[in-house]
């Protein structure tokens, strides 16, 4: 089809990866139906789970095939989940890959694993839940740890990124570490979920992710380099939206 790219990455396994990893903690009745759009030269789906655990954990499956990616003509196959707890004392996750050729660079692989703090505290812990299932995949591909994030500090999210995943560029001949990084940092998130299940909100608890919520939306629709990429080629905010924006935003 002349609206989806030839890009065998991100793998389409991934939606069932993360489909079925939502599921086992929302329940497979959780999710609603899958949403799909297209025009001459992109396409797109999501999905979305919302339960007590995970008040909103969206994802979906973006292609460009010959529009404009990064300004340039090119094409571009991205997949994307965000994970919202309906606890703010819990912080969600988000994953996003995408695999995009432009005349000038060729192909690249732009990848990103983090935590999304909620309430504003330090989350040590959960950081080095995450930290430590990073670190073990790249002992195990013999990767630098600490050429990890390229990322400005503090900017991603509006200031509301965990930076203690990993965000980077790579090329094809890195998907199988790639492939293990998410693998690996599911089950990571998991545990988090597991032992942070009982912990007590208060109200400043949901005020601050209230306002952390906001400030990411705003983030997304004014700075995100993916959704300028999506503009750039007339896909409707909606779409990002349906899995990507916290579940309720309150001022």
């Amino acid at each position: 089809m002349k609206n989806k790219t030839d890009f065998s990455y991100p793998n389409e396994d991934y939606v069932t990866l993360v489909k079925d990893f939502y599921s086992d903690i929302n329940g497979a009745e959780s999710f609603g139906p899958v949403k799909e759009w297209e025009s001459d030269n992109w396409s797109c789906s999501s999905t979305c789970s919302r339960g007590k655990v995970l008040e909103k954990a969206g994802f979906g499956i973006i292609h460009i095939a010959g529009g404009t990616v990064y300004q340039k003509p090119g094409s571009l196959k991205l997949f994307e989940t965000l994970a919202y707890p309906a606890n703010p004392r819990i912080p969600g996750f988000i994953f996003v890959v995408n695999l995009n050729e432009t005349e000038d660079l060729g192909r690249m692989v732009v990848y990103l694993i983090d935590l999304i703090i909620q309430d504003g505290k330090s989350h040590d812990e959960e950081k080095n839940i995450i930290s430590a299932a990073v670190k073990r995949v790249c002992d195990k591909h013999g990767r630098n740890l600490e050429e990890r994030y390229a990322l400005e500090p503090g900017r991603f999210l509006a200031g509301n990124a965990a930076e203690c995943g990993i965000m980077n560029f790579f090329k094809e001949h890195d998907i199988p570490f790639l492939d293990d990084l998410i693998k690996a940092s599911l089950p990571a998130y998991r545990e988090i979920l597991k032992i942070k299940k009982n912990e007590q909100p208060q109200k400043e608890d949901y005020e601050e992710m209230y306002r952390s919520r906001a400030r990411i939306v705003e983030w997304i629709i004014l700075e995100d380099v993916g959704i300028k990429i999506t503009r750039g080629n007339a896909i409707p905010l909606e779409i990002i939206e349906s899995y990507g924006f916290p579940p309720v935003v309150k001022y």
